[in-house]
């Protein structure tokens, strides 16, 4: 009984029962071809009979000649294998999974097997550390050496990995990586790709941060993993070897985009440490090599590993309040953008959509930050308030889960339709389109590339940014919402985009919840009687000429005390601070450096400590303003000329308030120190927020609902009278 014979795959049969019977017949004839026997036990497992089957695989072998055994369970093993790979490659794959098993108490310590396991306990949610602690895993792939498993089932064992979130899921990623051959950066990046996600949406810090080092260990100084290993340590707010990684980035780039982008990274983890010193020397050869680029006008990027181009701009407005500069800087890197990353013909894309004169009008919003963010916080009650009946909203969640809290509560089924995605901009973009949307509403402008790759798709006839950063400069965007306050009258001159202004203000909100205080005078060691002044900013805002008006108005006012809050390197803050207190005289013991509060409603009510808010420049606050506002806290901003400049300006006029609005570094200094010298002007003024709650526009956004709805209607009805009189101009309007 040692004949083989080549038999078809059960997969060519109609039903189980067929293949039992055509198994069971050839047996009849011929007892001597044992492969039969291997395919009738596939047949009888796949039919639910699982003793049966193990009775057929051991029929040849209890018969046979003790030299012969090992073969014949060889035979069997290579059997139950090609037909679990094939039962694979038609999606089959309980049917799959089931023949590994039995591979598995055959033949444990057989890794390939163990490997094609892995990936179908993965793609079957069945992948646990249990079953790989019982597969001794770890020790098997310890004993095998590099290029002895091919790179593409490494690749599909090693993504499987990523869902072992522990250290048994790290160990076995490195010593499965260190197998790995020809194609191990590949698969790095696919892994890096993956945990951008489990950070941006998981909040997995702590093993995507071990993951990417030991990225970087196996394969150093490679700058797709400096680039993350940087972004992570930004993320989880361990600035120095954030910093080093993006100069090594820097150092090893060959290429002028290579090299704008690390000086980018290096630029981001400064800034985002409050490292203002060693910023402002990088910030000129960063301006240099902006320069550079937009010379060339390259028409040869990568449209994925050149995504990033768009973001090298993005500190320009912290640095200074230049517009005419910075704002042109931005137009001309964003109007390289599309010509990379567009991967479509727009009008062909867009030439089917629908012509229903009756039908509501879509209004599309994209975004990654529909979440707990600054954007979610501020942008929730237009989408509360819209009139559903004349509308039809559809949420476009980018990088997103859609079990994220704040997202379910606010957002998810609050709307027509809500769709989530990864980092795919491309799907996104083709939802779009199938979702016939009439105006897509931007409201990341370029904190985020894949928001700007969708928009630079053009995918709507209509597109606008509102709300975020500022304008991204995209040609293919329309519009940029604003108000007649938050840009000066000139500043259409220096927009690529169309200044679209509301009537009062351009953003509405109804408040914000507050929790319960975690911190008092008595715990600051602060006296009952003294005036204290609040800061809360990130480390990007923190400009050393804004930090000296501040230590002067504090010089200035006796029995004073300076509050400092916000996300950055604790210690290269206080040296910060340290030393321009010094240099104006203030005491250091004067400062108190508070940390981040548990939650954003704590952070509220902290405010309560506050006699006065002191604003940054020439980059202010926005939420921390409303916020400030809201809570009826008198506070200094001076106005500058860009939109950056002007968020504090515009919310406070539009509060109700004048009082602590300064248009110089000087008329800052003097509205610090008198509202801190005047206890009666501060009690006016908090007097003048709390009854503005009831009618100031910024907290009406009811109204302020309306007037997006009107700006939207006005939008459309240009767009079809140009389009009509040049249909040429329908899918390129701008």
């Amino acid at each position: 009984m040692q004949t083989i014979a080549s038999i078809p795959s059960l997969s060519l049969f109609a039903s189980p029962e067929n293949a039992i019977d055509f198994y069971e017949h050839a047996i009849d004839r011929d007892e001597a071809i044992v492969s039969n026997y291997w395919q009738l036990g596939i047949a009888y497992l796949f039919a639910g009979r699982e003793d049966d089957a193990r009775a057929a695989w051991f029929i040849p072998i209890s018969t046979a000649d003790p030299d012969t055994i090992d073969d014949l369970s060889t035979q069997l093993i290579d059997a139950l294998d090609r037909e679990a790979l094939k039962q694979a490659e038609i999606s089959e794959l309980e049917k799959s999974w089931s023949l590994r098993q039995h591979i598995q108490a055959l033949a444990p310590n057989f890794i390939e097997n163990i490997f094609q396991a892995i990936y179908l306990g993965y793609m079957t949610d069945r992948l646990t550390p249990d079953l790989l602690i019982e597969w001794q895993v770890l020790d098997l792939v310890k004993t095998l050496s590099p290029g002895s498993i091919d790179d593409d089932l490494l690749d599909r064992v090693l993504e499987s990995l990523m869902i072992i979130r522990m250290d048994l899921g790290l160990d076995l990623i490195e010593s499965c990586l260190l197998l790995t051959g020809s194609k191990r950066l590949a698969i790095i990046d696919k892994l890096l790709a993956i945990a951008h996600g489990l950070i941006d949406r998981l909040y997995l810090y702590d093993f995507v941060t071990a993951l990417v080092e030991m990225c970087d260990r196996i394969q150093p100084n490679t700058l797709s993993i400096l680039q993350f290993l940087s972004y992570v340590h930004c993320k989880v707010d361990n600035y120095p070897p954030a910093i080093a990684a993006a100069e090594n980035y820097y150092q090893l780039a060959s290429s002028s985009r290579d090299r704008l982008f690390g000086s980018f990274m290096a630029q981001r983890a400064c800034f985002s440490a409050g490292d203002w010193e060693r910023t402002q020397v990088k910030s000129d050869i960063h301006a240099r090599l902006l320069a550079e680029i937009i010379a060339l006008n390259p028409t040869d990027l990568d449209r994925e590993l050149d995504r990033h181009l768009i973001l090298t701009s993005f500190f320009l407005p912290y640095l200074k309040d230049d517009p005419c500069h910075t704002r042109l800087l931005q137009n001309q890197v964003a109007a390289i953008y599309p010509q990379n990353i567009r991967s479509t013909n727009i009008i062909q894309a867009s030439s089917s959509r629908s012509t229903n004169s009756n039908r509501r009008l879509r209004i599309g919003y994209v975004a990654a930050t529909l979440k707990n963010h600054s954007v979610g916080w501020l942008c929730r009650w237009l989408i509360h308030h819209h009139d559903r009946e004349s509308f039809e909203i559809f949420l476009y969640c980018v990088n997103t889960s859609a079990e994220n809290n704040f997202n379910h509560h606010w957002f998810r089924d609050k709307v027509d339709h809500t769709v989530y995605f990864g980092y795919d901009d491309r799907e996104v973009t083709a939802q779009i389109r199938a979702d016939e949307i009439d105006i897509l509403i931007d409201l990341d402008s370029i904190t985020f590339d894949r928001t700007c790759m969708v928009m630079a798709e053009k995918p709507a006839p209509v597109q606008v940014s509102w709300l975020g950063w500022d304008a991204s400069g995209l040609p293919t965007i329309d519009y940029f919402i604003v108000d007649p306050y938050v840009l000066p009258e000139n500043a259409q001159e220096y927009y690529q985009e169309k200044l679209w202004r509301l009537p009062q203000t351009y953003l509405g909100v109804e408040g914000f919840e507050v929790g319960i205080p975690n911190i008092s005078r008595q715990d600051l060691d602060i006296p009952a009687d003294a005036i204290i002044y609040f800061s809360s900013q990130a480390g990007f805002k923190r400009h050393p000429d804004n930090i000296r008006c501040q230590m002067k108005i504090v010089a200035a006012v006796p029995n004073s005390y300076l509050l400092i809050k916000g996300k950055s390197d604790p210690t290269v803050v206080r040296n910060l601070f340290g030393r321009i207190a010094q240099e104006e005289g203030v005491s250091f013991d004067r400062l108190r450096f508070l940390p981040q509060a548990p939650t954003e409603y704590i952070h509220r009510a902290n405010l309560e400590i506050a006699d006065i808010v002191l604003d940054t420049f020439p980059y202010n606050g926005a939420t921390t303003t409303l916020e400030t506002l809201w809570m009826g806290i008198p506070m200094v901003t001076q106005v500058g000329k860009q939109f950056s400049a002007r968020n504090s300006y515009t919310f406070m006029l539009n509060a109700g308030i004048e009082e602590g609005i300064a248009w110089s570094q000087d008329e800052y200094i003097e509205w610090g120190i008198k509202l801190g010298l005047h206890s009666n002007l501060r009690m006016e003024i908090r007097e003048k927020l709390r009854a503005g709650r009831q009618t100031a526009p910024v907290w009406n956004a009811k109204q302020f609902t309306l007037d997006m709805e009107q700006a939207y209607r006005e939008m459309w009805a240009k767009y079809q009278a140009e389009t009509q009189s040049n249909p040429s101009d329908r899918y390129n309007h701008n």
